[in-house]
């Protein structure tokens, strides 16, 4: 398991695990934002790449236009058929592990559904707004904060 830059040439293999994990995680509509956000790529993004070299997961880390001190998490997913192999796990600790080059952020971002908000929650972040039914009947949006300082 590998975590390297993300490249042009990843982009449907990209596309594919969003798909993978449609309608589940995310609804149909969301794709062609997925798609926009791949093309003008704002922050750092990676992609998971498995032992055979097969991308297999993909998401970034973002300073917020908002705010300075504040970074987002964006676009994290791994394909459906690889959940709880960690390498979920592995893509989140590689994203945060570039705020070690990032020392004027001081809390990092993530707007998720309810049904990660435990994935994320194992990690530090905790949920500070949530919106029933935001993304779709029944796709609860949970917006969720990590304090940095915790984990330097």
């Amino acid at each position: 398991m590998k975590l390297r830059p993300y490249q042009p040439d990843d982009r449907e293999a990209c596309l594919a695990i969003f798909d993978s994990n449609s309608p589940r995680y995310f609804t149909p509509p969301e794709r062609d934002k997925f798609a926009g956000f791949l093309d003008r790529l704002p922050g750092r993004y990676a992609v998971v790449l498995d032992d055979e070299g097969n991308v297999v997961g993909c998401g970034g880390l973002a300073p917020t236009v908002e705010d300075p001190r504040t970074a987002s998490l964006t676009w994290g997913m791994v394909h459906a058929s690889l959940h709880g192999k960690g390498y979920g796990r592995a893509l989140t600790e590689g994203r945060l592990a570039w705020l070690s080059e990032m020392p004027e952020i001081e809390r990092v971002r993530i707007d998720t559904s309810h049904l990660t908000e435990a994935f994320y929650a194992r990690r530090g972040f905790r949920t500070y707004n949530r919106i029933p039914d935001h993304y779709r009947e029944g796709l609860h949006r949970c917006d969720m904060e990590l304090v940095v300082a915790d984990l330097r």
